[in-house]
C-alpha cells in the first residue's frame, strides 16, 4: 500500500475517532436524559403510592363510622340520623373535615351535616340533588378499596372538596322507619395537595394533577389551563382522531411518560400512572422538558487536545506500522508457501495412494464377483477389509482438511437402523476376534426401525470410537450399547444414547484434554505400535458437533473407559427394530441383491488413463452393462480417437504424464472438426481434496468421479449422461428362465456347496436319496440330473435284481 493511502486512512481513522467521541458524549447525554426521565417516572409512581395511602386512610376512617352505625342496626337498635351525626361529631373530626349523611332511598339526596352552613350557623341540612358527582357510581352498593367522589364544591362552605363514601342504615327522625343512607367523609382538596409539597425540593416546577376517567380534575395543576386534561392535550398537540384515542387508552391503562406541548408551545414531559384500587382515577406529573435535559455542549478545548494527541499518536503508529508491514508481508508469503505445500501434499497423497487403491479394490471386486472358491473369496474379503481400512485413513486426513476449511456438510437420508448396526458390527467384530476380545451388544429392541439422519457420518463416529476401544484393549472386552427414548416435546423424534465401554488401558485425567486434539496421541511411547493417525476422535467429535451432540468420556487409568453421546434422530417408521440380527436378515430379504442397473449395448464411451490396470478395472466394472468401451493411455491418443470416433460419454483422467487431463481437455475443446462437440466429458481422478470439484468444473469438465471407483456411482453417472434411447433399465428386461438342475447326493455339505455354487445361474433342487429325487421328479420337470455315482450303481443293481 502506498504511503499517501496509509496517511489518508489514518486521517480518516482520526476523524472517525473524533466523531465517535462527539457521538459518545451525545449518547451519554441521551442516556442521562433517559435516566432522568426514568427517575421522573419513578417519582410519579412514588407519589401515586402516597396519594393512594392517604386515600385509603381517609376511606378507612369513613368505614369506621359506617361500621359503627351499621353495627347498631344489625344489633337491633339502629341509630337515628341525629344520633349518627352526633356520633360522628364526637369522633375527633378535624375542623377542615366534615361528615354528611344523605338519604338515597327516595332519590331526594337530602340529609344532614356535622357542620353548619357558612351563611347560617343554625342550618345543618345538606342537599346533593343538584351536584353531579354520582353519575358513574352505584351509590346504593358502594364497593372497592376506596369509594371516592369527583372533586366538587362543598354546598355548605363553597370549598373545593372530595368525599369518601359508605352505605349505612339509620332511622328517620320523623317517621321512625329504617332508611338507606350514604355516609360521606368530606375532605378539602387542599388537604391532599399538602401531601405533595415535598416534591418541590427535587423538581422545582413539577405539577401534580389527579384526573378522572373522563379527564376532569380532582387536583388541578396551574399550567394545565383547561378544565379537562384530555381537552388540554388535544388543544396544544394536534393529532389525528386515531392518535388521540391511542393516547387516551395509553394513559388510562399504562404506567409511563410522554412529551407534550403546553399553551406556550414549550416541550414538556408528563408521567402518568393509574391509582391503585381506583379504576376511574389516574395521576399525572407535569414538568418542562428543559428541567430534565442536560447541557449537551461539547468542550472544544478537550477535543482540540484530543486531535493533537491523535495526530502525534497516528504519526508514530504510521512509522511502526510501515516497519511491521514489511515483516508481515514476508510472513504472509511464508504462510502462503506453507499452505500451498500443504495443499500440494494432500493432492499428491490423495492421487498417489488412491490410484493403486483403485486397482487393488477394483481387481479384488472382480475376484469377489467371479470366484466361487470359498477360500479365495475369504482371501478377497480380507483384501477388501484391509483396503477399506487404508482408504479410511486417507479419508480421515481429507475429512479433517475439509472440516478445517469449513467445507464439511451433514447430509440427512432415510436409513435402516438394523443395516447401520450390522455394518458397524461387521467392521469391528473381526478386529475384536483377532485379539480374542469379547464383543458384547446391548441393543434396545424398541428403537424405531427406520430413522433419518446422516447415516455415513453416524457410522463413521461409532466405528471410530469402537475401533479405538478394541485397539487399546488387550484383555477382557468391549460392550457396545444403544438405548432410545422418545422426545416428549417432539413426538416424531427419538433420542439415541450410544455407549462404548472397554476394559482397556484407560486414560489419565490430565490426558483427557488431548483426546480430541488432531494428530495428538496419548501415551505415545507405550502406544507407538498401535496403528492410527490420531485424527479419528477429533473427526468424530467434529461430526457430532455438527449434528448437535458431543462425546463424553469417563475413564480410570489402567481399568478402562466409557465413551458415550446422545443423538436426536427423526423417526421415519415407528415399528421397533426388535432383535437386530433378525431385523437385519429381514432387511436383506426386502432389499434386492445388487445387479447391474442397466444395459446399453449401442452406447460407446472412451476411457483415458495412463495406468493400464485402472483401464482394466474400469472396463470390468462395466462388463455387465455391455457398453462398447474404447481406451487410451495418453492425452494425445485420446485426442486422436476424439477426432475420429463418436462417443456418448468420455472419462478423462487428470494426472497423466506429458499432457495432463486439463491440457488434453483444452485441446479437445479447440478441435473444430469432431463428431463429439456435445459429448459430456467427465474428470476421472484420484485427487479428492477440498475444492477439486470446483476446479474441474471451472476447467470445462461436465462432472467429476473419484477413484477408487464406486460401481453404483459410475452406473448412476452413465444413466445421467447417456441418451435415454440408448439405456435399457434392467427392471424393464424380462428375466430369462433359469435351467433347473436336480442334484442327488447323500452328503449334506456337498449339497450346500452345490447350491451355493450353481444358484446364481441355475434353478437348483437337491435330494438326499433316490426316493426324494423320484418324488420330486413326479411333480417337477428338470433339465439336468447330477447324481452321486454310488446312488446310481445302487439303483442299477436294484433294477437288475428285480429283472432277474
Amino acid at each position: 500500500m502506498k504511503k499517501r493511502y496509509v496517511i489518508i486512512i489514518n486521517i480518516l481513522i482520526a476523524g472517525l475517532i473524533l466523531l465517535i467521541i462527539v457521538k459518545y458524549a451525545n449518547d451519554r447525554a441521551v442516556e442521562s436524559n433517559q435516566s432522568s426521565l426514568a427517575s421522573f417516572e419513578k417519582m410519579t409512581t412514588t407519589t401515586e403510592q402516597i396519594v393512594v395511602n392517604y386515600l385509603e386512610d381517609e376511606q378507612h376512617l369513613c368505614d369506621i363510622w359506617a361500621n359503627y352505625i351499621n353495627g347498631s342496626a344489625e344489633a337491633g337498635a339502629p341509630m337515628t340520623v341525629d344520633e349518627a351525626i352526633s356520633y360522628i361529631r364526637k369522633a375527633k373530626i378535624s375542623p377542615e373535615i366534615s361528615g354528611h349523611l344523605i338519604f338515597i332511598d327516595d332519590d331526594s339526596m337530602a340529609g344532614i351535616s356535622t357542620t353548619a352552613r357558612s351563611t347560617d350557623s343554625s342550618d345543618y341540612s345538606v342537599n346533593y340533588s343538584n351536584i353531579k358527582i354520582f353519575d358513574d357510581l352505584e351509590i346504593s352498593n358502594v364497593e372497592g378499596v376506596v369509594n371516592l367522589t369527583r372533586a366538587y364544591t362543598n354546598p355548605l362552605n363553597g370549598v373545593q372538596s372530595i368525599a369518601f363514601l359508605n352505605n349505612v342504615k339509620v332511622l328517620d327522625n320523623e317517621t321512625g322507619a329504617l332508611r338507606s343512607g350514604l355516609l360521606m367523609r368530606v375532605v378539602p382538596v387542599s388537604r391532599l395537595e399538602q401531601k405533595l409539597v415535598f416534591l418541590k425540593g427535587e423538581y422545582e416546577n413539577v405539577e401534580i394533577a389527579l384526573v378522572d376517567w373522563d379527564g376532569d380534575y380532582m387536583i388541578h395543576g396551574k399550567s394545565l389551563k383547561n378544565s379537562n386534561f384530555f381537552e388540554y392535550f388535544k388543544s396544544y398537540n394536534p393529532m389525528s382522531a386515531q392518535e388521540y384515542n391511542q393516547v387516551i387508552d395509553t394513559i388510562h391503562t399504562d404506567v409511563g411518560s410522554m412529551h407534550i406541548y403546553n399553551y406556550k408551545d414549550e416541550d414538556c414531559v408528563i408521567a402518568y400512572t393509574p391509582l391503585s384500587g381506583l379504576e376511574s382515577w389516574f395521576l399525572v406529573s407535569y414538568i418542562p422538558a428543559s428541567e430534565l435535559m442536560l447541557n449537551r455542549s461539547i468542550d472544544w478545548l478537550i477535543l482540540g487536545v484530543v486531535v493533537v494527541g491523535l495526530l502525534i499518536l497516528l504519526h508514530f503508529n504510521l512509522i511502526i506500522l510501515l516497519n511491521f508491514n514489511r515483516k508481515l508481508t514476508a510472513a504472509a508469503e511464508a504462510s502462503n508457501q506453507a499452505n500451498e505445500a500443504k495443499s500440494y501434499f494432500l493432492s499428491t497423497m490423495s492421487h498417489d495412494i488412491r490410484t493403486p487403491m483403485n486397482a487393488i479394490i477394483g481387481m479384488n471386486e472382480m475376484i469377489l464377483r467371479d470366484s466361487n472358491n470359498e477360500e479365495i473369496r475369504m482371501y478377497a474379503e480380507n483384501i477388501r477389509a484391509s483396503g477399506k481400512t487404508l482408504l479410511g485413513i486417507i479419508n480421515d486426513i481429507l475429512d479433517f482438511s475439509k472440516i478445517e476449511a469449513g467445507k464439511m456438510e451433514i447430509i440427512e437420508v432415510d436409513y435402516n437402523f438394523a443395516s447401520l448396526l450390522n455394518d458397524i458390527v461387521n467392521m469391528v467384530q473381526r478386529k475384536a476376534d483377532e485379539k480374542n476380545l469379547e464383543f458384547n451388544l446391548e441393543i434396545d429392541e424398541n428403537i424405531p426401525r427406520c430413522l433419518r439422519g446422516d447415516e455415513i457420518r453416524i457410522k463413521q463416529v461409532i466405528i471410530n470410537i469402537l475401533s479405538n476401544a478394541v485397539k487399546y484393549t488387550n484383555e477382557g472386552g468391549v460392550v457396545f450399547s444403544i438405548k432410545s427414548n422418545k422426545c416428549e416435546d417432539e413426538p416424531d423424534y427419538v433420542n439415541l444414547h450410544v455407549s462404548v465401554k472397554d476394559t482397556g488401558i484407560g486414560i489419565r485425567q490430565e490426558d483427557l484434554d488431548k483426546l480430541f486434539v488432531a494428530f495428538e496421541r496419548i501415551d505415545e511411547k507405550i502406544n507407538r505400535n498401535i496403528e492410527g493417525t490420531g485424527l479419528g476422535m477429533a473427526i468424530a467429535q467434529s461430526f457430532l458437533s455438527m449434528m448437535g451432540s458431543t462425546i463424553n468420556v469417563e475413564s480410570e487409568y489402567g481399568k478402562g473407559s466409557e465413551f458415550y453421546f446422545d443423538l436426536k434422530q427423526k423417526v421415519v417408521n415407528q415399528e421397533p427394530v426388535g432383535e437386530y440380527n433378525v431385523a437385519y436378515k429381514h432387511f436383506l430379504l426386502e432389499k434386492e441383491q445388487y445387479k447391474v442397473q442397466f444395459v446399453a449395448p449401442d452406447a460407446k464411451i472412451l476411457v483415458v488413463d495412463d495406468n493400464e490396470i485402472n483401464l482394466k478395472v474400469f472396463v470390468n466394472l462395466l462388463r455387465d452393462t455391455r457398453i462398447q468401451i474404447d481406451t487410451a493411455l495418453s492425452g494425445d491418443a485420446c485426442i486422436d480417437l476424439y477426432k475420429r470416433n463418436h462417443y456418448d460419454v468420455i472419462f478423462l483422467d487428470h494426472m497423466m504424464p506429458n499432457k495432463d487431463g486439463i491440457d488434453t481437455l483444452k485441446d479437445m475443446k479447440a478441435c473444430a472438426d469432431t463428431p463429439n462437440q456435445n459429448t459430456p466429458i467427465i474428470c476421472l481422478t484420484a485427487n479428492a481434496v477440498i475444492g477439486m470439484r470446483e476446479k474441474y468444473i471451472n476447467a470445462g469438465f461436465d462432472d467429476y468421479l473419484t477413484k477408487p471407483i464406486d460401481t453404483a456411482l459410475l452406473e448412476e453417472m452413465l444413466i445421467k449422461y447417456l441418451d435415454s434411447d440408448l439405456v435399457t433399465r434392467t427392471e424393464d428386461i424380462e428375466p430369462e428362465r433359469k435351467q433347473r438342475i436336480l442334484v442327488v447326493n447323500e452328503d449334506i455339505d456337498f449339497l450346500r456347496k452345490a447350491t451355493s455354487t450353481l444358484s446364481e445361474r441355475y434353478d437348483v433342487a437337491v435330494a438326499k436319496s433316490m426316493e426324494q429325487a423320484t418324488s420330486f421328479l413326479h411333480k417337477h420337470e428338470v433339465d439336468l440330473i447330477v447324481m452321486d455315482y454310488r446312488i446310481y450303481t445302487d439303483l442299477a443293481d436294484m433294477e437288475r435284481s428285480q429283472h432277474e
